[in-house]
Formats: C-alpha cells, structure tokens, sequence
C-alpha cells in the first residue's frame, strides 16, 4: 500500500482509533496529575518523535500536493525505493512542521526570553535529527538509482551475476578497460570473487 493510502486509513480508520485507545489502557506512562500534565503538554510542543506521520485537520491537502511533487520527482521504482521514499517524504513533512512550530514559538508573547530560548533549542535538536534522515534517505535513493542506470550499461553476459546491492559504478569503471573479447574474463573474475560482507552491499 502507498504512503498516501495508508496514512489515509491511519487518520480516519475506527478500528485504528480503538486501537490506539486500547493501548493507552496498558500505558506506563505518567500517573499523577501533574506529571500527565506536563506529558500532555510535552506531546502538543512539537509530535516530532511520534512513529507515525502527524496531519493536522486541515493539512491533509497540503500532505498530498507534498507527497504528489516527491513522487514526481524521485519516481521510486521498487519495494527498497520506496521504503526510502517514504522516510524522505517523512522528513520532508516533519521539517515544514518544525518551521511552523518556530514560527509559533516566536510569535507567542506569553514566553519569556529563557522559555523561547529552551523551546528553540529543543526544537533545533529535533530538527537536526529529521534533517539527516532525509539527507541519509535521499542519498540512498540517489545511489540505488544510480546503480540501476549504470547497470544497464554493462555487457549482457555480467548483468545477471550483478548482485542488487552491488556498486555498479565500480563494476562499470571495471568494464571500460576491456574490449567485448574480454568479457568472459571479467565475468569469470566477479564469479570467483568472495561473497559480500555481512552488510550486503559490498563492491564487486
């Protein structure tokens, strides 16, 4: 299911919401008033930490036309694409809300210098965070879709003994100083090389 779509039943599913109110019957949370209070409050500061994408009533227009123009672009072409996708759109949405929320900060007179002060702060923490997040996912993106266009680029007989995860871009340097004569030998040279490493994406 697209992001879209699940975000879609996420915020107006029942069975979701009778979930959600399930769980908070088993929760550790705080148990005094004041300390439910100051969580409460913690939550409405800035949801920045929550698991699931938060849209406020009213936004779900804006979201779309956000999610719309990232789709647009990247064009994620298969289930590791779009995990990735996902978490950039993510960070992307998180970031807009992060600006709003200084926005707000700033323009509330009932805080003083230190209260807007500690705010800011925390917020910029948080900020730092989402902004890795999507610098990480676009990165990732950017390079498997790389991998792809260069794989297609490589002699035929090597393309299927090309792992997913390989560097194609390094195969492919590997490639330029054979002639087609020669392709047998670079075939029979990725077959003798080891296995990738535990993490799975280890260069040819």
């Amino acid at each position: 299911m697209e992001l879209k779509e699940v975000l879609k039943t996420m915020s107006t599913s029942p069975a979701r919401l009778a979930a959600n109110a399930a769980n908070a019957q088993h929760s550790t949370g705080p148990r005094t008033p004041e300390g439910q209070a100051r969580s409460s409050q913690n939550a409405r500061t800035h949801g920045l930490t929550a698991r699931d994408v938060i849209i406020a009533p009213g936004e779900h227009e804006e979201f779309e036309q956000l999610l719309n123009d990232y789709e647009t672009a990247v064009k994620p072409q298969d289930g590791l694409q779009q995990t990735l996708f996902e978490e950039l759109v993510a960070a992307a949405w998180n970031l807009r809300r992060v600006r709003r929320q200084e926005v707000q900060f700033c323009s509330d007179t009932e805080l003083d210098d230190e209260q807007l002060q500690k705010k800011l702060d925390r917020l910029a923490r948080h900020k730092t965070t989402i902004e890795r997040t999507f610098h990480r996912s676009l990165k990732e993106l950017k390079a498997l879709q790389t991998n792809t266009v260069i794989e297609e680029t490589l002699p035929r007989p090597v393309r299927p003994h090309v792992l997913p995860l390989s560097n194609a871009i390094e195969i492919s340097k590997r490639t330029q100083h054979f002639g087609p004569s020669a392709e047998l030998r670079l075939l029979e040279s990725i077959l003798q090389a080891p296995p990738p490493g535990p993490a799975g994406a280890a260069s040819v």
